[in-house]
């Protein structure tokens, strides 16, 4: 056979790209909860045999990147010599490679001619696996086991059917076990379909050729970003940010990073960060090792697909036993907060020396709304008591501002790229109106380039009692959104309880559980993006905009 080119390894890897896009298709459109259908609260990936990345889906990147850690756990616990065409292994245990409870991950093999070509893999947030209240995640919670079902490295299916067992543990501990259910069948349907095509892929190379270009694509992403590294002046870079606690204790959470760049290599190293807190902001460290990655790409190969081989460079450390790497048994159920602090704080330590691919300091409040209980405005199908619910929203703001552009309205950045959740599925779906959805005048901050606006959303109760929860970051002026090179910081995230009452009040950044009752309002609004450059530089022209366009 001739030796392939980088034609042919070009090729190979975008329809790999495409077979992940796919699966990611048919996991979607087949899926039960609106968090995944409506809002692509998931991820899917195809892995080599020896468990390296080779093509993922573009959805979330805080999922795609824990799945190569997942993996290695997985096939600990399952040596790949017992997998068998027909398997689904599944597991969300956050101290076996996972990241929260919610987020179940699922692994499938691809035989071709009896031979392991390929694993495919997907992962989805589940809108409930159990655990204290309704949604699962509980910022109280101090430890994993009031976080909900856990799966262990486990066979979900097995010559193609649903281990029975595993089925009557999900129905005994889940709020809504045909949702859980119908959301894992979804995740399996999305393996299956890569599965297909993987088989007519190397149906029609030849299963030596298939690995050959494998191998390709994974070694032409190591040296692209060994070159782009070596482009690079040696040095370490230090950064930190602050973070609100408040639960776990009172004093602010310092995430703190050193960065140092030789020759061809960049180490991580989180040391200085706090410790892990008695409260689930505890990040796992297969989270901590994915935002990095994630903000080394942003830096090195932005527009190329990623594989595993861009990782290989890259080595992270962090203290066992801090807020990055915890202990088990820390509840790590709000990890989302800490986690897009790892990708902000590496980003804020790079900026000065690549001030052309950098940005001021994005939004990384990620304000959530979960709601559950009982609809008692309709009966359920006994004729009484009401329809029980679960839904929950994430709320986007503003990217920073950059030496190029003004930041991006209304995203969520970094980790996240979760879409906001429609008013009408929202209130289709659960007793929760949608008041108002509004950007937030002025609250990118100033600079030569504005940094992104912030969304502001109101919910109104309709049921006689809701459990609720509303969390979020980046409240004060410690903790907003940096500004870079002389620019003004992003305007900072707000939470209201009873919105234009008189028992009004502003909500701490991180808050309990609370039982809300019909007709109160919330009103949540994330922070805004840091502003880059003088403002004083800013042109007439853009002033000009911002007013005509209501920006300021």
């Amino acid at each position: 056979m001739a030796l392939n080119t980088s034609i042919d390894r070009d090729i190979f890897q975008h329809q790999l790209a495409g077979i992940a896009e796919e699966m990611s298709q048919a996991l979607r459109r087949s899926s039960h909860s609106s968090i995944i259908w409506d809002m692509y609260d998931y991820a899917c990936a195809i892995f080599t045999p020896g468990g390296e990345l080779l093509a993922q889906a573009e959805t979330i990147t805080a999922q795609l990147g824990t799945m190569s850690t997942a993996l290695r756990h997985m096939c600990a616990a399952i040596p790949l010599a017992e997998w068998r065409p027909g398997d689904a292994m599944v597991c969300n245990d956050p101290y076996r490679g996972c990241t929260h409870t919610p987020d179940i991950t699922v692994f499938s093999p691809v035989f071709q001619d009896g031979e392991l070509i390929a694993i495919t893999s997907t992962i989805a947030h589940h809108i409930d696996i159990g655990g204290r209240f309704p949604c699962t995640t509980a910022i109280e919670n101090e430890e994993v086991f009031g976080e909900g079902l856990i799966f262990p490295p486990v066979r979900i299916e097995e010559g193609f059917q649903m281990n029975p067992i595993v089925q009557a543990f999900v129905t005994a501990n889940v709020r809504d076990p045909n949702a859980c259910l119908g959301d894992l069948r979804a995740q399996i349907a999305g393996c299956r379909t890569a599965e297909r095509r993987l088989q007519e892929l190397a149906g029609g190379l030849g299963n030596v050729h298939f690995a050959t270009l494998a191998a390709d694509v994974l070694d032409y992403g190591e040296r692209y970003v060994r070159g782009m590294l070596q482009s690079w002046p040696d040095g370490r870079y230090e950064a930190e940010i602050l973070m609100e606690d408040g639960i776990g204790a009172p004093e602010h959470i310092r995430i703190k990073v050193a960065v140092t760049i030789a020759a061809d290599t960049i180490d991580v190293d989180f040391t200085g960060t706090s410790e892990q807190r008695r409260c689930a902001l505890n990040c796992p460290w297969s989270s901590t090792i994915s935002l990095t990655t994630y903000a080394v790409k942003c830096l090195t190969a932005p527009d190329t697909p990623l594989n595993d081989g861009f990782n290989r460079p890259i080595r992270v450390h962090a203290p066992l036993g801090s807020l990055l790497n915890p202990r088990r048994p820390a509840a790590v159920g709000s990890r989302h907060f800490a986690q897009q602090a790892v990708a902000d704080v590496l980003l804020k330590a790079l900026a000065p020396l690549l001030p052309e691919r950098s940005a001021a300091g994005c939004q990384i409040s990620f304000p959530t709304f979960r709601a559950g209980g009982i609809d008692d405005r309709l009966p359920d199908e006994q004729g009484d008591g009401g329809r029980a619910y679960r839904i929950m929203d994430i709320i986007g703001g503003g990217m920073g501002g950059s030496s190029g552009a003004d930041g991006m309205n209304a995203v969520d950045t970094h980790g996240g790229n979760c879409g906001l959740l429609s008013a009408e599925v929202m209130e289709s779906f659960s007793p929760v109106r949608v008041l108002e959805s509004r950007l937030v005048p002025g609250s990118g901050g100033d600079g030569k380039h504005r940094g992104g606006l912030a969304i502001e959303r109101a919910y109104e109760v309709l049921a006689g009692m809701a459990v609720c929860a509303s969390q979020r970051q980046q409240a004060e002026d410690e903790t907003a959104p940096w500004g870079a090179a002389g620019g003004a910081p992003g305007g900072k995230s707000l939470a209201v309880l009873f919105a234009g009452t008189p028992r009004e009040r502003v909500l701490a950044a991180r808050t309990r559980h609370m039982v809300l009752h019909r007709g109160d309002v919330v009103r949540v609004r994330a922070a805004g993006g840091g502003g880059y450059g003088d403002p004083a530089e800013r042109s007439v022209e853009d002033r000009a905009r911002d007013i005509a366009e209501g920006y300021v």
